[in-house]
Parts: structure tokens; C-alpha cells; sequence
């Protein structure tokens, strides 16, 4: 796959991956055996805890190298009087920033953008530059911006009724939807457990993972909690850390 072929979708843990899973999720037999009756009679949606994303040490140039691809091969297009007017109408802190660096403007500018921590990027974008810089890292900065809460942590809320999934989005706090269960974790937990290489029950029976709800309904529905893990694992999906 080429770096222009990379899609927001993809990223985890953004709410377009979140709607890309949640249409998976209805679309498996499997599951939908195995989960008949889930939530007949209690709460079955649950919110995904997602604790210690390492937002506050990451930069820009942190990012996966296939975005720091996008960036640079964006940067190689652009003509020289481009780049210009593009630090010419930089904040003055920022246009101090690049002009001061030992390299030509072009590497200069790159250099400046990819040593932004992730927490500033918003604020550190100015319109000339954001015009320039590739849809997807606009996009995926966004989805830090908005969901990112307290600086470390995600909420996403699927609504899991009787074999379907009614409803998927990230949300800003526990008590934005109404839910029944929780599973709280870190986020290189939930990294396994969407690359394949870690199963839920056993993450929560192993304490990697805590449940705020009934666990016994969780037993009684291991085999559709698993085939939730096995279909977060078939979701094409990369990681931002």
C-alpha cells in the first residue's frame, strides 16, 4: 500500500475506525449468533476505556513513518516561492523558529512542524500551512483535538443490542451516554487486544483490563465477547503510538 493510500479509518483509536468496526460488527453471523439476547432486559452498551495514551511526549515527527511520509513528500512538491510565502505568513515566534534553523527553508519548515508536540499542533498551525499539510494529518490531529481528554484518555461507546451494534462514537465523559458496562485499560492494552494478540476475557480475568459491570453476564457471553476481539483484529487497523 502506497503512503497516499493511508485512510482515517484505519487509525485507531479514532471515531472513523470506531464506525468502521461497529459496520463489522453487524455484518458477522458469528457474532450475531452467539450475541442473541445481549441486552434483552439490562443495559448491554459499553464504553471503552482507553487510559495512558502517551499523547504529552509525542510529536508530530513521533507520528507512524508512513504519515511523516505524507508530510514530507507534500513538502518535496511544493516550489520554492511556496515555501516561502508559506513562513512569511508564519506567526513571528514561528517564522523566528524556522529562519533560525541550520538548514534550507524547505528542511527548515519540515524540521519546525515535525518537533511540534501533538498537545500544541492545533494551536500551532497557521492557514497557509494547514492548507498545505496532507488532509490526513489535518484529519488525525483533529480527532486528538476532540477526543483526547485529560491528555491521556478515550471513551468510545458501542451501543451492543441482541446481535447488532446500534450505535458507535467516541464520546468526552463517562456520563455522555447511558451505559452498562465499562472496560477500562491502557492504551498498549487495548493495542493487543486490537492487533489479535491478546483476548479480552483473558485480559480482564488476568486483571491487565477491569470491567465496571456485571461480569457474569460477560461469561455467560464469552463467545460473543471473543468474536468482538477477533472482529477489532480483521478491522484493518494502524496505530498513532
Amino acid at each position: 500500500m502506497s503512503i497516499q493510500e493511508y485512510t482515517i479509518e484505519q487509525f485507531f483509536p479514532t471515531e472513523p475506525w470506531l464506525e468502521e468496526y461497529q459496520k463489522a460488527i453487524d455484518a458477522d453471523k458469528t457474532y450475531a449468533k452467539s450475541s442473541e439476547g445481549w441486552g434483552v432486559g439490562f443495559n448491554g452498551a459499553m464504553i471503552f476505556h482507553i487510559t495512558n495514551i502517551p499523547l504529552a511526549e509525542q510529536t508530530i515527527g513521533d507520528l507512524p513513518d508512513e504519515l511523516g511520509g505524507l508530510i514530507e513528500e507534500r513538502f518535496s512538491t511544493l516550489a520554492d516561492d511556496k515555501i516561502e510565502q508559506i513562513v512569511t505568513a508564519a506567526p513571528e515566534e514561528i517564522r523566528s523558529d524556522v529562519y533560525a534553523r541550520e538548514a534550507d527553508l524547505r528542511e527548515a519548515l519540515c524540521e519546525d512542524l515535525m518537533a511540534v508536540s501533538l498537545v500544541d499542533s492545533v494551536d500551532y498551525l497557521w492557514p497557509e500551512l494547514e492548507e498545505e499539510v496532507p488532509s490526513l494529518i489535518i484529519e488525525l490531529i483533529d480527532q486528538l483535538d476532540q477526543y483526547v481528554v485529560n491528555g491521556d484518555t478515550v471513551y468510545a461507546f458501542i451501543d451492543l443490542y441482541d446481535s447488532e451494534c446500534r450505535e458507535a462514537e467516541v464520546v468526552t465523559n463517562l456520563d455522555e451516554r447511558d451505559h452498562g458496562f465499562v472496560i477500562r485499560g491502557p492504551y498498549d492494552e487495548w493495542e493487543d487486544l486490537v492487533s489479535g494478540n491478546a483476548g479480552i476475557i483473558d485480559q480482564l480475568m488476568g486483571g491487565a483490563m477491569d470491567l465496571d459491570g456485571d461480569m457474569q453476564k460477560i461469561l455467560q457471553y464469552s463467545d460473543a465477547a471473543v468474536r468482538l476481539t477477533d472482529i477489532a483484529a480483521d478491522t484493518e487497523s494502524r496505530f498513532l503510538f
